[in-house]
């Protein structure tokens, strides 16, 4: 989107994202009840594999109408993003709005290895319901508070000028990690979304407005969660 289109977007009151060309992956989880077709409405129009009953529900959703679905069973995403989503040493966000429906056991929102020792990033909430930021083989940031079921949660990780952080309805949460890691993505069908690298400890709960920004930091202190769903311009 060029600076006069946005001019113009702006001008007529549509909402816009000043960062929407670095905007790597963006479901908004539109479509029918039961559709397995998630479509990425970033400007880069990944393909989105659905693995399992992973599925639009239009019972719940943080905007829109619906949201992805996922029994915590074999249910989960993947895009065959490649270098697409290798965030290399620089800034990256991964944000989303989840609704557990389970607690106590372990739910991977995004994970970018393919082995357990892989350096690449994961972002998940642990046994004890913290969220969790793991990358270069360590648990790098946790969370410091609960995160309960049937509620819906902004949640987010970014990256800025070296610096990690980690949010939660835009707070922050955890300390701050000074990181200098160079990311990669690791090999075809990553990342995963909503299971770890081997399809296992599944999200149970619903997922709207899944966003992953390369380049771009968005988050460096506090801020109000977004109040609807991320423009697509």
């Amino acid at each position: 989107m060029t600076a006069r289109q946005r001019r113009r977007a702006a001008g007529s009151g549509v909402a816009t994202d000043p960062h929407i060309a670095s905007v790597r992956l963006l479901l908004h989880f539109g479509g029918a009840d039961a559709s397995t077709t998630f479509t990425d409405s970033s400007p880069y129009a990944e393909a989105v594999t659905a693995s399992g009953n992973a599925q639009i529900d239009t019972a719940q959703s943080k905007f829109g109408g619906s949201s992805g679905l996922f029994d915590g069973t074999g249910d989960y995403l993947f895009v065959d993003g490649d270098t697409d989503f290798a965030f290399g040493t620089g800034d990256f966000t991964i944000e989303a709005f989840i609704r557990r429906n389970a607690s106590g056991a372990v739910h991977v929102l995004y994970d970018s290895r393919s082995g357990a020792t892989d350096n690449h990033p994961l972002f998940y909430v642990n046994a004890s319901n913290v969220l969790i930021f793991h990358g270069f083989n360590a648990t790098r940031i946790t969370g410091t508070t609960t995160i309960s079921t049937g509620t819906w949660y902004h949640v987010a990780v970014s990256r800025v000028s070296g610096t990690t952080r980690m949010f939660l309805d835009g707070v922050k949460e955890g300390s701050s990690y000074t990181d200098s890691n160079n990311y990669g993505n690791n090999g075809t069908n990553r990342p995963i979304l909503c299971a770890d690298r081997a399809g296992a400890q599944a999200f149970n709960g619903w997922m709207d407005e899944l966003r992953v920004t390369v380049g771009v930091g968005r988050y460096s202190a506090g801020f109000t969660p977004p109040s609807a769903a991320f423009p697509d311009i």
